[in-house]
């Protein structure tokens, strides 16, 4: 090859960076961080989203033509049977003409996915290499192209929408936990397809709109199975990505390219993190977030009826949730969660910021409570929910977390505003009020880590917690079971959002006390701090990495660390009555 994988990915790198700096500068010209609510003009905005598309199909292309020499081999006991299959596919495409698929072509090919589906079912990632190394992926792009010229709900597509989500199916068996796949996916053309599939289904059945009426008109065929396929292969990809991504800790993210020419980590970690806010900031300019608030927006009622639907909304929140996720990641700052550096070039924050995050929290209230979040009065909380509407509660409050994590002053003024505080007040209060009659952890521990990104350092939110219907918030908080209170790994879930919603706050310390011992918040943080290491280390995250599953619950990460000595002083000390 003339150039070497290093020297591509720097090539890479620069053009990125280049382009970053003209988005920036353009951002800045149409005030899209500090008015994000103001129209740009068509041509300004078609000509940043098609700067944006040439970067990355660019980088795509030198990245594929690389490796069109280095296709690895697989073990893949199937490999044979999956080249076959793959084949099978692209020429059954081949021989079809521009009108609907004949009935027995429709068979031919639904049969094919399903042998193809039966081998990636067992898991194994071998066989998922060996079906994308033998064009598996590509050959579902040619399948899945046939929806582009669909441009109304009204036109019938060449393809079944049954055969249509067999093949997006079968897109998520090749990727699911494959960061071989995945990585490809990402550094190839594959994500932009993707991402440009995933808007054209929504611009079909989600009507441009003003903000005032943003929803009211979506057409509920969006939440059938093709969309919800697109956003669940892309919420795969990116929690891949996260699983995997370019540190100390993990494997090349790069798996098809010889050790010899990985020479230089720090330029894998650079592609990776270029290549996924060029990934972010095209999703944000095509307008993918304002058409998923017309989305979530659209639901003003439960959905435990409409699986359908409680489907489509826990893989749209888990797209949101990989996207800030990976956004954390590569932003380039301290990863601190308390760093008041917050950079994010790839304009997701403000877009969140100017729909209120999606959508979701409205979502998730109408989901809830049957009501509308500007009559939040007349709802009442329910004692328990079916297990679709705790799905889609999971999802969305992962989504919440993770959004906090990018920029928490961000989350807590959105979600602290008037309307929307007593709208979470009420979300928080009735689903901690579900996992005292049902047992479900991880939506529990979402909410107890929610309510402290909510509450910390913010003492209108820390009010809001302690204020409502008794049993309150908080005080539910402190009512949970005593294992919450004895057992380390539980303690690890509570006592820190226990300390942000009471730290500086004398009336909610009172309420605290009346049900357990402040002592004990104390003595968590001096063990916190006299843990070696734990004052070191846990304060950030090193460059490209992002919270973990576990790394989000350490005190670290959930109280900023400058406030531990004042915060044990104020727990230990003793109120007058």
């Amino acid at each position: 090859m003339a150039e070497s994988f290093p020297d591509l990915m720097k090539d890479m790198i620069c053009r990125s960076r280049k382009f970053n700096k003209l988005v920036s500068r353009r951002n800045a010209e149409i005030h899209v961080m500090t008015d994000y609510n103001q129209t740009w003009e068509d041509k300004d905005k078609e000509n940043l989203e098609n700067i944006k598309r040439e970067a990355i199909l660019h980088m795509a292309k030198e990245y594929e033509s690389l490796l069109e020499t280095k296709n690895s081999g697989s073990d893949s006991p199937y490999k044979a049977k999956l080249q076959r299959l793959a084949k099978d596919l692209l020429k059954q495409l081949q021989v079809q003409d521009s009108g609907s698929w004949a009935n027995n072509k429709v068979s031919a090919l639904d049969r094919t996915l399903g042998e193809v589906a039966r081998i990636l079912e067992k898991e194994n990632v071998a066989d998922q290499i060996a079906f994308q190394v033998a064009g598996g992926l590509t050959a579902l792009e040619h399948i899945l192209q046939v929806v582009v010229p669909v441009t109304n709900v009204n036109t019938i597509s060449r393809i079944p929408p049954k055969s249509l989500c067999n093949a997006i199916n079968v897109y998520n068996l090749t990727c699911n936990n494959c960061s071989e796949n995945c990585t490809d996916v990402l550094f190839s053309n594959k994500i932009t397809f993707l991402m440009d599939l995933l808007i054209h289904q929504l611009t079909v059945y989600v009507p441009d709109e003003s903000n005032a009426i943003l929803g009211r008109n979506t057409n509920k065929q969006v939440f059938e199975g093709l969309t919800t396929g697109l956003l669940k292969v892309s919420a795969v990809v990116f929690g891949c990505l996260i699983a995997n991504r370019p540190d100390g800790n993990s494997q090349p993210i790069t798996p098809k390219i010889s050790t010899q020419e990985m020479k230089s980590k720090p330029s894998q970690g650079d592609a990776f993190n270029s290549r996924v806010q060029d990934l972010i900031s095209y999703v944000v300019n095509i307008g993918l977030i304002d058409k998923l608030c017309g989305c979530f927006l659209s639901v003003q009622g439960p959905v435990d009826e409409n699986p359908k639907t409680a489907t489509f909304l826990q893989h749209a929140a888990g797209f949101l949730h990989g996207m800030c996720t990976l956004c954390f990641a590569v932003t380039g700052r301290s990863h601190s969660i308390f760093d008041n550096n917050r950079q994010d070039p790839t304009g997701l924050t403000a877009a969140l910021q100017a729909t209120d995050l999606a959508g979701v929290l409205h979502m998730l209230y109408c989901v809830l409570f049957h009501g509308t979040i500007s009559d939040p009065g007349t709802s009442s909380p329910k004692e328990s929910y079916a297990q679709n509407t705790v799905q889609v509660a999971i999802q969305s409050l992962r989504f919440f977390n993770s959004f906090a994590a990018l920029d928490l002053p961000a989350f807590q003024s959105i979600v602290g505003a008037e309307g929307l505080s007593l709208a979470f007040r009420h979300i928080a209060s009735s689903l901690l009020g579900h996992c005292s009659h049902v047992s479900c952890e991880s939506l529990l521990h979402e909410v107890i880590v929610c309510v402290g990104y909510f509450t910390v350092n913010h003492p209108d939110n820390q009010v809001i917690v302690q204020s409502g219907r008794h049993p309150t918030v908080l005080q539910k908080l402190c009512q949970l079971p005593f294992q919450y209170f004895s057992d380390p790994r539980l303690i690890k879930v509570l006592f820190p959002s226990l300390i942000a919603a009471c730290y500086n706050n004398l009336q909610n310390k009172i309420i605290l006390e009346q049900e357990m011992s402040c002592v004990l918040l104390a003595t968590f943080i001096q063990d916190f701090a006299q843990t070696p290491g734990q004052a070191d280390t846990q304060s950030y995250q090193p460059e490209g990495k992002c919270l973990g599953s576990q790394d989000y619950l350490e005190l670290a990460n959930r109280f900023p660390q400058q406030a531990w000595g004042e915060a044990r002083q104020f727990f230990l000390k003793k109120e007058k009555k």
